[in-house]
């Protein structure tokens, strides 16, 4: 004879470690995607730059040079555009470019030319600066957070199998 305490506390139990199993499954945004105006792009910017400041978007591509100074830190950025987990869709064409702000320091050996960066920040405005000798005009955004994406190297598998509860401390 079962007790009905014993197995309502056992499904209990059972449902918990699922969920807690569930949790564990689950996918972070990269970076946070909440709250970015969407319909801001590269364009909108360059079109409207009084009317944009202050949108918060979430821009990526390419880094083609990175400056540090005194006070602040400036990535250039070859803009594609991001697939639903944030990452440059490299294979599509580029947007153009936009410079990245960050106060203090970005370390140029981890930002350095070539590496994927998802930026998600502020637009400033606009900035005129020269691509080789041509005249450019550079969206700006002050930097809020950034994600650097993992160097790709072909013939290197990117996937594995696995199962089990995933616990974060």
């Amino acid at each position: 004879m079962t007790c009905p305490m014993i197995t309502a506390r056992a499904r209990q139990a059972v449902l918990a470690l699922f969920v807690v199993g569930l949790t564990g499954c689950a996918v972070r945004p990269r970076p946070a995607a909440t709250h970015i105006d969407r319909h801001v792009d590269l364009q909108a910017v360059l079109a409207h730059p009084r009317l944009t400041r202050g949108a918060r978007v979430r821009w990526g591509g390419l880094v083609v040079r990175d400056h540090v100074g005194p006070t602040h830190s400036t990535l250039t950025i070859l803009a594609y555009p991001l697939n639903g987990r944030g990452r440059p869709r490299l294979r599509r064409m580029p947007e153009g470019r936009f410079q990245a702000v960050a106060p203090g320091y970005l370390d140029p050996v981890l930002f350095a030319r070539g590496r994927q960066v998802t930026v998600v920040g502020t637009v400033i405005g606009t900035r005129a600066g020269l691509i080789g000798e041509a005249r450019y005009v550079y969206p700006r955004v002050q930097i809020l957070a950034t994600h650097l994406w993992r160097l790709y190297r072909p013939g290197q598998r990117h996937w594995h199998f696995g199962f089990g509860i995933g616990i974060a401390l």
